[in-house]
């Protein structure tokens, strides 16, 4: 039989407000930079987006390491993992990044070798 941990609703929104408190922060300078990289595409020849790839990483790897802060601090001891993956949109052809979370397997710790 399998047991669920459930996440406190306290936790669970403390936790969704850490990642977005992460995006609006990042996401308006992000927003500007694309603009601008627009704007002057034709005259650098796409070189001007590159400051956008470079911000769109940074921002990954912001949510990454704040996830990997909050699986350490909560969820994997709840036997729970949460990763940012990449996917197709459902509407779509573009991608987009969610969030999935993932129940971690249980070892048997009593269990003989």
């Amino acid at each position: 039989s399998t047991l669920l941990l459930q996440v406190a609703p306290e936790e669970f929104k403390t936790s969704i407000s850490r990642v977005n408190a992460c995006l609006r922060k990042n996401l308006p300078v992000n927003v500007k930079w694309l603009l601008c990289g627009c704007l002057c595409c034709c005259c650098t020849l796409g070189c001007s987006l590159w400051p956008v790839v470079c911000l769109n990483k940074r921002t990954r790897r912001s949510i990454q390491k704040l996830l990997e802060w909050e699986n350490n601090r909560l969820y994997h001891k709840l036997g729970l993992h949460w990763k940012l993956s990449k996917r197709k949109c459902e509407t779509s052809n573009m991608m987009e990044y969610v969030i999935l979370i993932e129940f971690l397997p249980k070892y048997p710790i009593f269990r003989p070798d």
